[in-house]
């Protein structure tokens, strides 16, 4: 798969998130949120864990990242080839941008 769109790093200010992201609890401990990155418009699916892992293993619940309701950074990392890419990185379109969290009512529990 290719995308016309080359390799450009760059990004959303914090502000300007996007709301566009359909969020899930896919597994137990496992959130996801599919999407379209503004810039490419290649659909992603970021995903956080309920355990932060550590070169020693597992620490305990990440849960927390998700208790302020901030919107949350997500680098594009879909699986087209953008030109001029770095070899150094795998996939995406090298761009940064934030999602909304769902709104209360929709609720993350796990």
């Amino acid at each position: 798969m290719s995308s016309a769109t080359p390799y450009h790093e760059g990004d959303l200010p914090p502000d300007r998130f996007l709301t566009t992201f359909l969020w899930e609890v896919r597994a137990p401990g496992r959130v996801e949120a599919t999407g379209e990155c503004p810039q490419c418009r290649c659909v992603i699916t970021p995903y956080w864990m309920d355990v932060q892992y550590v070169a020693k293993g597992p620490t305990g619940s990440d849960r927390r990242k998700f208790d302020n309701g901030e919107p949350k950074p997500v680098v594009c990392a879909c699986p087209a080839w953008h030109a001029g890419r770095p070899a150094s990185v795998r996939n995406g379109c090298g761009f940064l941008f934030y999602i909304a969290m769902p709104p209360r009512r929709l609720g993350l529990a796990w």
